[in-house]
């Protein structure tokens, strides 16, 4: 019993536990959306996202929490993390998440420890397997695009 209780923390952890906290309410996915309004996006903060510092500032296209198997992009979001905030070390199972850094400065972690500085303009990935990390390592906000695909169901 140990062991299943412990495959089943684990799975929980490794699939976006990071993102868990204070879920927005989920209506359901409008489809024929094509254009999504910064001013009408929802938002969804976070504190310690992923078990980093600080607060994770979000407004959401849509979030995971509304999409089905046949959606290939998850979550669509402007995030951004203020002075001396971070997005913990985290893993995924089944998707990928990209970051394209909109403006500041940070430093994305990869699942071996290595730090590469990120300014405006850089893209990160953590496919499936990889974890990754992010900081903001300036003295402004770093805001950054969020992405995360279900690469199986854009390949069908």
């Amino acid at each position: 019993m140990k062991h299943l209780v412990f495959a089943g923390l684990a799975a929980v952890l490794m699939s976006g536990a990071a993102w868990a906290a204070d879920t927005p309410a989920a209506k359901p996915l409008d489809r024929s959306i094509q254009v999504y309004r910064k001013a009408d996006m929802q938002e969804w903060n976070r504190e310690k996202a992923g078990g980093g510092k600080g607060a994770l500032l979000g407004r959401f296209a849509y979030t995971r929490h509304q999409t089905g198997r046949q959606d290939g992009f998850k979550e669509i979001g402007w995030l951004t993390l203020p002075k001396g905030a971070s997005i913990g070390l985290h893993g995924h199972t089944d998707n990928e998440d990209t970051y394209i850094i909109i403006s500041g400065k940070g430093v994305f972690t990869d699942g071996s420890g290595k730090e590469t500085k990120v300014g405006a303009g850089d893209v990160t990935i953590a496919r499936p397997g990889q974890s990754h990390a992010l900081r903001n390592a300036g003295n402004e906000p770093l805001v950054f695009l969020n992405l995360i695909a279900n690469p199986e169901s854009l390949a069908k």
